[in-house]
């Protein structure tokens, strides 16, 4: 018979300061949700806006935003570029190529030029709304936002988190002592005397990890910790209000209210609706949140 000082303690409640690492999954999923939910210039642009407001509210000191800013401006401009060169509909011509070009030939159009501009539009909001996953979570974080199930799924994402900016230390460190060794790149052939070590010191990394995952038992049960995430308001009031900002626009669409916007034949303003408006402005909640008290974060171990 078992004593009841033998029963495992309850894992005690700790508060962690800002939201919980779920609740930045939730939102990151219902804001991507509502940016590729229509192909609306207007609404995109405000989960992009929202996004970013969030994103500059929540940036930890020291993080570097100008990867991501690289990122969105390439995004946008390959979509946008992609759709001008292979739509030659519309009424308002701005250049005609040659029609014997494969795929590229015939007229540029403005409305061509706009529609890419929404398509890029809804590349910067999905990139935004994601990037809090890496810029503002710690890989841990992320493991721990992860459902059960997908528990090995958020640790691998970590781990390649890791080895990703790891990548880039290598990059540089290998780079500035080839040149303090007197190595200047002379063309595409000479970047194998960076590009070579960095790629052995990577591969190196990663057995290196993989001993260590070994040696502390991945695989062999559940991740643990050492005390249970509270849940606070602020995390259910941002929950809310980006599923809410996720399921105004999908039961729009379900509903036929119109939430796209097409630009063909001729170029027109895209329909507003008000309900929508607020429903992606909801997903700002989370920079209100900031404002609130901080609470002590969880330092717990974890295996």
């Amino acid at each position: 018979m078992t004593s009841a000082s033998a029963r495992p303690l309850p894992l005690p409640l700790v508060r962690h300061a800002g939201l919980a690492p779920r609740v930045w999954l939730v939102w990151s999923l219902a804001a991507v949700t509502a940016a590729l939910a229509s192909d609306n210039p207007v609404y995109r642009g405000l989960v992009a806006l929202a996004a970013l407001n969030v994103l500059l509210t929540w940036l930890p000191p020291g993080r570097n935003l100008r990867p991501l800013a690289v990122a969105v401006v390439l995004a946008a401009a390959f979509a946008g570029l992609v759709n001008v060169i292979a739509s030659h509909t519309g009424a308002d011509v701005v250049l005609r190529l040659p029609a014997d070009w494969p795929l590229v030939g015939g007229p540029l159009t403005v409305e061509s030029l706009a529609f890419g501009g929404a398509l890029g539009l809804g590349l910067v909001a999905a990139l935004l709304a994601v990037a809090p996953l890496s810029l503002i979570l710690e890989p841990h974080d992320v493991v721990d936002a992860m459902p059960a199930p997908l528990e090995r799924t958020g640790i691998a994402v970590a781990t390649s988190l890791n080895l990703v900016s790891g990548f880039g230390r290598t990059f540089t460190a290998v780079r500035d002592a080839q040149r303090m060794r007197g190595w200047r790149p002379r063309g595409i052939r000479s970047w194998n005397e960076v590009l070579v070590p960095v790629i052995l010191t990577a591969i190196e990394d990663s057995v290196l990890l993989a001993e260590a995952m070994e040696a502390r038992g991945f695989g062999a049960g559940r991740r643990t910790s050492y005390a249970r995430e509270a849940i606070c308001r602020w995390d259910w009031i941002v929950v809310a209000g980006a599923l809410g900002a996720a399921g105004l626009l999908i039961a729009a669409r379900l509903a036929g209210t119109p939430v796209d916007w097409q630009p063909y034949p001729t170029l027109a303003l895209p329909p507003i609706n008000p309900v929508l408006v607020a429903g992606c402005l909801a997903l700002t909640l989370p920079a209100f949140a900031r404002a609130a008290p901080a609470r002590p974060r969880d330092t717990g171990d974890r295996s």
